[in-house]
């Protein structure tokens, strides 16, 4: 038997959108009740914006945001907890979150220690899951669907910035 054969019924992933938030303030609350460092990160500008061929299409700009980042006591991870609002070239407003996990070689902690050093990280060391709310009903496949991704950080003359790849999970129809 085919090796595909024996793990049928797995979901497949159709790529769908692409995110970038730019990072502002960054407020240090510090180390909290499980011994994880909290900072909270605010993202204030940015975009939402399909990739060709995957529907809804639809463009937004990011109008408010911000990441409850929490780093782990042993310093290997971080969790990603980011929330925020948007709003489409037609004027309906988007509320997105993502959820998930960094690991964090010495490459990755530069970005986030502030170290002149730094420098654009790629893909790899970030995945996650999206969620999205969404009254228009043009954008409703958007709250029904189940997103996940991979994130970097993109270091530039402004300062940082997320970007997150969202790929929509597609179920499979195999039948064992």
């Amino acid at each position: 038997m085919a090796v595909q054969e024996e793990l049928s019924g797995f979901p497949t992933l159709k790529p769908a959108i692409i995110t970038k938030v730019d990072i502002a303030d960054v407020h240090d609350l510090g180390t909290i009740h499980n011994g994880s460092k909290l900072t909270h990160y605010s993202t204030p500008t940015g975009t939402i914006e399909s990739v060709p061929g995957y529907e809804p299409a639809f463009k937004a700009k990011v109008d408010f945001g911000a990441d409850w980042l929490s780093f782990d006591p042993d310093g290997n991870h971080a969790r990603i907890d980011l929330k925020g609002m948007a709003r489409t070239e037609q004027g309906h407003a988007i509320d997105f979150r993502y959820r998930g996990v960094i690991k964090m070689p010495p490459e990755v902690g530069k970005l986030f220690n502030g170290d002149p050093t730094m420098v654009t990280v790629p893909f790899g060391h970030a995945t996650g899951s999206h969620t999205f709310y969404v009254a228009d009903p043009a954008l409703k496949d958007l709250e029904n669907s189940v997103f996940v991704s991979n994130g970097r950080i993109i270091v530039h003359e402004k300062g940082l910035t997320v970007e997150t790849r969202q790929s929509l999970v597609v179920a499979s129809t195999a039948m064992d």
